[in-house]
């Protein structure tokens, strides 16, 4: 981990502005599919939630790839070619 706290400001503000965008987008969304087929507020209301669901699934998505541990790696060859770790 960096010894500069700073370095991961940028990243946690990126992440913010991504779920309220995604929970503001489904409402309007929402909203105009209310408006189409006049169903009140219930549409609306349901894209409230569901861009807080997909905003949450991308948060835990984001924080999960590429925290500490990161994608795990693919392995590497061996020098004759064969996979890594195995012996004959």
């Amino acid at each position: 981990m960096s010894g500069d706290p700073r370095r991961g400001a940028p990243d946690a503000g990126s992440l913010g502005f991504t779920f309220v965008a995604l929970v503001v987008v489904a409402t309007v969304l929402g909203y105009a599919a209310d408006r189409w087929l006049y169903t009140g507020p219930w549409l609306m209301v349901a894209g409230v939630f569901v861009g807080a669901g997909v905003g949450f699934a991308y948060l835990v998505y984001i924080l999960f790839t590429s925290g500490v541990g990161g994608r795990p790696r693919k392995k590497s060859a061996d020098k004759d070619g064969g996979p890594a770790g195995r012996s004959l």
